[in-house]
């Protein structure tokens, strides 16, 4: 009933508006309410993964984002799925800052603005990447959504390296691949900024080295 009357409020024109009202009762203006308060909530999870370290319940979530259970529940039907849509957020904010990827450049500008742009994901997906692996034991959402991640980071990397990689054997790009991925994964940046205590640019110095090194030897 609720859908045919969306349907039929969609396909009329709305009713003339008390000027007080403001869009109280314009769809769009529902629609944008709605988006504020799923951003709101998917914040709310980031904060609290990036505090905690671990997955937040719905209440704490609810609380953070200054919204009720209820209305928490019309949006996410549970915590997984809330988690997950946090999750994406992120990936979808973070990918919309960063340039095209492209081929143009000499090598040395290639590599460096790949390594500005890993590091810059790493610092600020660090504690969500930890949850999400976590989850990820158990919840087929997050094995997927890691697995797409990965796969289109890799494309990246193909797409940037193009020159590099295309004058090798398919086994020899695959071998590449395998190595930048490894090397410049989230956990090696950890192990940099934590274990090691560099700051960010001593860990960029680290990762242009060691991308130059891996394609300076990738002919092999």
């Amino acid at each position: 009933m609720a859908r045919n009357a969306k349907k039929r409020a969609r396909s009329q024109p709305p009713p003339p508006m008390p000027a007080w009202s403001g869009a109280a009762v314009n769809p769009d203006g529902r629609r944008r309410r709605s988006e504020v308060t799923r951003a709101k909530l998917c914040d709310a999870v980031l904060i609290l993964m990036r505090e905690r370290g671990e997955a937040p319940t719905v209440a704490q979530v609810a609380e953070r984002a200054g919204v009720g259970l209820r209305t928490l529940y019309q949006h996410y039907a549970d915590a997984p799925t809330l988690w997950g849509a946090g999750f994406d957020h992120a990936v979808l904010t973070t990918l919309s800052t960063m340039p095209p990827v492209s081929a143009d450049g000499t090598l040395a500008e290639r590599i460096a603005g790949f390594v500005e742009r890993r590091a810059r994901v790493c610092e600020s997906w660090g504690p969500m990447w930890r949850v999400g692996l976590r989850l990820s034991v158990t919840e087929q959402g997050f094995r997927d959504r890691i697995a797409r991640l990965d796969t289109l980071l890799r494309a990246r990397a193909e797409i940037l390296y193009a020159s590099e990689l295309g004058a090798l054997t398919p086994q020899r790009r695959t071998l590449v691949l395998d190595a930048l991925m490894s090397l410049t994964e989230m956990e090696a940046w950890e192990h940099l900024r934590e274990a090691c205590g560099r700051d960010v640019e001593a860990a960029h110095a680290v990762w242009r080295f060691s991308v130059a090194a891996l394609l300076a030897a990738a002919p092999g």
